[in-house]
């Protein structure tokens, strides 16, 4: 075999076992976050944290209605009495997603008293560092994470590095594409646990 030919063959190989152990690992990581989605539930805690979503026109988005809605089950169900409603002010908007969120739970029959509003990020790890300070400032340890399904994992993890006590209850809707999600939140977990 020429050096030539050699080259070709390692070359190949090497391509081939990437391609191979990269379409495991991103089989591995999407059944973890599909078994985190299915697996988990909140557990009585000093407080639960509610990741923000989408405003739209000063309201709910859906997929913050489906957070809130959870968070409202989580609070009428006695697994906590403090929710920290937690996102910032997205591009274009004029409240912060806590504000909308705070809004539309006291509709709902939950009392100002209860709600605890984050008002400064714009990232999940922001959402939690931020959380993690309002815990401190009220004496909290433990937290029920409210966020989707497909979220779970990552918003778990990332709670876990900072040191936050947590259980989560995720909203069990699925997404139309869920591949694109899982692959989203796959992406996301590596990036996470590459840089921290």
């Amino acid at each position: 075999m020429t050096v030539k030919k050699k080259l070709y063959v390692r070359t190949a190989l090497v391509i081939a076992t990437l391609i191979i152990l990269t379409v495991v690992y991103v089989g591995w990581m999407s059944s973890r976050v599909m078994g985190t989605w299915r697996s988990s539930h909140g557990q009585p805690s000093d407080c639960a944290i509610v990741l923000g979503a989408a405003v739209w026109e000063g309201k709910p988005s859906t997929a913050m209605r489906e957070r809130l809605d959870i968070a409202l089950q989580v609070y009428r169900d006695k697994l906590t009495d403090h929710l920290i409603l937690s996102g910032g002010i997205g591009a274009g908007d004029s409240l912060s997603e806590s504000q909308v969120m705070k809004s539309y739970l006291m509709e709902k029959g939950v009392p100002e008293t209860s709600l605890l509003l984050e008002e400064q990020s714009h990232s999940t790890i922001q959402n939690l560092l931020n959380s993690q300070t309002i815990m401190r400032e009220h004496g909290y340890s433990s937290a029920i994470l409210v966020t989707h399904g497909f979220h779970a994992l990552r918003a778990s993890l990332m709670a876990k590095s900072i040191g936050i006590e947590t259980s989560v209850e995720p909203v069990q809707i699925r997404p139309i594409d869920l591949r694109y999600y899982v692959l989203r939140e796959v992406a996301g977990i590596t990036f996470f646990e590459l840089t921290h």
